[in-house]
């Protein structure tokens, strides 16, 4: 059957594994290295929604506040999250110390495909984000006897912890598209530990880009940011996008349409993110109260506006259209990015005016020191400082007004 032209499933016991989107390619991160999407993949399968009711009569305010404290009073604690799965408990990684605790949370928020090697002397080496898994744990294992060991050996790879003497333990599988459309699907991503809408935290709806010259991103990996979320117990959707059709409004309806079917699945909290394109479909959602309890953009542009007096009107817009009291709002911009050639602190200042007293928290990372370009937020540094306070600026009972990344 359908509705509202997509497919739809009754139960979520009935998604069927389909085939995914190829992994983009990207700079890898090894031990001093970023990371950076280039290209994608579109993907295949079929989408399976089941009907379910929602409070609609119920005031927003209350069920999202409601939606808030029940996300975080039913919370199983960070040690029983992390026991969850053996590749997030820290505290069982071997010869165990401030240097290889480091490394290891670092390699933690490292895209696929990655290797963490170790040695009973605490050198490591971490390698990921490209490549292949045999290249990665080749240069993890280089690395570490690089740092002066001679007994390296993987400690975990990709999302599975594979030391000698530990059980094996894979993540559970993840399920084909969610909701698929004419030249659109709402895939979970097999690179990310998959939960269900009933065990996860929550659910991360994240939006790739739109490539000027028409290459398929949508099979792009979400950005290493995102593992923040994702090893805290969230869920994540890739809401992908066929070049041909994607335009900024048609993009904007099919978000619209989904956010509430995915909400009726089940997640405790819905928070919708992503990257230039992206980012910019996520900030459309702000005129609907309920739509999403948080909002990440980060370096949101649209090719529709690519001139830069249409994007600040568009801006202007969006912001000043929002009404979403219940919604917390985060944007990431940085220097350098071609969208905003001049006037970055205008842009910054229009979103911080437009958008205060809309929504009900707002935080802006402002231009923060080292990152650079319309693609700075692609890079495992900007995950590494900023990432954990995306986390607690979504999920806080008070979330923080700042962030000790950079400036804001």
């Amino acid at each position: 059957m359908t509705m509202d032209g997509n497919q739809v499933f009754r139960s979520p016991r009935a998604w069927i594994a389909a085939r995914l989107g190829n992994p983009c390619a990207v700079r890898p991160e090894g031990a001093r290295g970023g990371s950076r999407r280039t290209a994608g993949a579109a993907m295949r399968g079929s989408a399976f929604v089941p009907r379910m009711a929602m409070p609609w009569a119920m005031p927003w305010v209350v069920v999202m506040l409601m939606t808030w404290a029940t996300a975080w009073a039913t919370l199983p604690s960070g040690g029983a999250r992390a026991a969850e799965l053996p590749v997030l408990d820290i505290a069982a990684v071997p010869y165990l110390n401030p240097e290889v605790r480091a490394s290891y949370e670092r390699f933690l928020m490292i895209n696929l495909p990655r290797a963490f090697a170790l040695s009973r002397t605490g050198a490591t080496g971490r390698y990921g984000g490209g490549g292949t898994l045999e290249q990665a744990r080749a240069k993890a294992l280089a690395t570490c006897a690089a740092n002066g060991a001679t007994d390296c050996a993987i400690y975990a790879e990709d999302l599975t912890v594979v030391w000698p003497g530990r059980p094996h333990v894979d993540p559970l599988a993840v399920p084909g598209p969610l909701i698929t459309g004419s030249g659109y699907a709402f895939v979970p991503d097999q690179r990310f530990i998959w939960r269900g809408p009933q065990a996860a935290r929550g659910l991360y709806v994240w939006g790739h880009g739109k490539s000027p010259a028409g290459q398929d991103l949508s099979g792009d990996q979400p950005q290493s940011y995102v593992r923040a979320f994702n090893n805290a117990g969230f869920d994540v959707v890739r809401f992908a996008r066929a070049p041909a059709g994607d335009y900024a409004d048609n993009a904007e309806g099919w978000l619209r349409q989904a956010l509430p079917k995915l909400r009726a699945l089940g997640w405790r909290m819905l928070v919708v993110g992503g990257q230039s394109r992206g980012g910019w479909n996520s900030l459309q959602m702000l005129d609907t109260p309920g739509l999403a309890d948080a909002v990440v953009a980060v370096s949101p542009a649209s090719l529709s506006s690519s001139m830069p007096a249409a994007q600040a009107a568009e801006v202007y817009r969006i912001t000043h259209a929002a009404n979403a009291p219940t919604t917390r709002v985060a944007i990431a911009q940085f220097k350098g990015d071609a969208f905003v050639p001049t006037g970055m602190d205008e842009r910054v200042s229009s979103l911080r005016i437009g958008l205060t007293g809309r929504v009900a928290a707002l935080l802006i990372i402002d231009q923060p020191a080292g990152l650079t370009g319309h693609g700075a937020g692609n890079s495992i540094d900007f995950a590494t400082r900023f990432g954990a306070c995306l986390l607690h600026f979504v999920v806080d009972p008070t979330p923080p007004t700042a962030c000790s990344g950079g400036t804001n």
